[in-house]
């Protein structure tokens, strides 16, 4: 291989994210030249070693001390030695994203709702020696494309990872809360591979309707019944020997809607189980009788009199209030003497003709 006395990353373009240059012959003296926005690394064995900053720079053993060691190591000792010189640019780039993610398993029927979502992620390298490690020696990347890829694959894996976390009645009534988690996620992980998140934004959150009502709660219970008894007509067409039969000869398919059912079945028991004690003789009668099933007596809550004095309520039937001691008995109405209007008692004058009530 020809000795390369001078490497530089002259062509990049602005969507160019990083330039490999493989099976490199250098030897010390020879030049590295890097741009305002680059890093050059220099790259052996899936390993990442030196990395220069802008500016043009003359190879020397003191300038690539870690490469310079690894040579060493495996016995390379001269001036000419062989590597790959990775040129990564750290403008500001930026990468769409979008797919569909499935909801965390939400209520008595695990119901999982089918997230669309689309939109941006900007971004830079922030650190060029891990961001080479990661690309081009555990990814085996060799272009700005491959990187491309990479990243817009590491996004939506992201995504789809974290919406999984979250299920559809968080999706739902805290949508923005739930893609700011996300976005927050996404720049941990992709901190761990070199990468810095400016901005991530959420353009657009596709939420079936069927997945709104569910989160409604009221839909949740509309939607169970449904399914059970769409999969009981099921069921029952296949009593005669289909794939449903089949299943329910093996145990399967009958598991789900048994299931369902039986969580019903609980909250109707537990419905059931609200009941009314009757204030005579404590016997228990469900919600919604009016009269006690052992006694007769009366189910509807006991009227109460209000103190007139202090405001206490009290039972009806006593005759002082039981906070304030004043008498509970209620004075006749007073008639105006002038238009006959009655008044409540106490009235100075009358609220229909401004009498004074004597």
């Amino acid at each position: 291989m020809p000795i390369i006395e001078r490497v530089a990353w002259d062509n990049a373009g602005p969507e160019d994210i990083a330039y490999r240059f493989p099976k490199l012959t250098l030897k010390y003296g020879s030049q590295v030249i890097v741009k305002e926005n680059q890093w050059a690394v220099f790259f052996r064995d899936g390993k990442a070693y030196d990395v220069f900053g802008p500016g043009r720079h003359t190879i020397t053993s003191n300038n690539i001390p870690l490469l310079t060691g690894a040579l060493k190591a495996l016995g390379i000792i001269g001036d000419i030695f062989d590597c790959e010189v990775v040129f990564v640019s750290n403008s500001q780039f930026r990468a769409n994203f979008g797919g569909k993610a499935y909801s965390a398993p939400s209520g008595d029927i695990k119901y999982q709702a089918e997230i669309g979502f689309y939109g941006y992620m900007l971004y830079k390298v922030e650190d060029p020696k891990l961001f080479v490690v990661e690309f081009f020696g555990n990814r085996g990347a060799s272009t700005s494309r491959d990187v491309e890829n990479y990243i817009r694959g590491f996004i939506n894996e992201r995504i789809i990872s974290e919406f999984g976390r979250h299920d559809i009645f968080e999706v739902v009534k805290n949508a923005d809360v739930t893609t700011d988690k996300v976005a927050l996620k996404i720049s941990d992980e992709a901190a761990r591979v070199g990468l810095k998140v400016i901005d991530c934004v959420f353009e657009g959150i596709n939420i079936p309707e069927e997945a709104r009502r569910f989160a409604s709660g009221l839909g949740a219970q509309a939607m169970m019944m449904q399914y059970m008894k769409e999969t009981a007509g099921e069921l029952k067409g296949a009593e005669g020997g289909g794939a449903a039969a089949a299943g329910l000869g093996a145990g399967v398919g009958l598991t789900m809607p048994f299931l369902m059912a039986q969580q019903l079945q609980q909250a109707q028991t537990a419905q059931a189980q609200q009941v009314v004690i009757c204030p005579n003789c404590g016997a228990k009668n469900p919600v919604g009788m009016k009269f006690c099933g052992q006694c007769g007596s009366s189910l509807a809550p006991p009227a109460k009199i209000k103190c007139p004095k202090c405001g206490a309520e009290n039972p009806a039937g006593m005759k002082f209030c039981g906070q304030c001691g004043s008498p509970l008995t209620q004075t006749a109405e007073t008639t105006c003497p002038n238009c006959g209007a009655k008044n409540p008692p106490g009235m100075k004058f009358c609220g229909n003709c401004g009498a004074k009530l004597g």
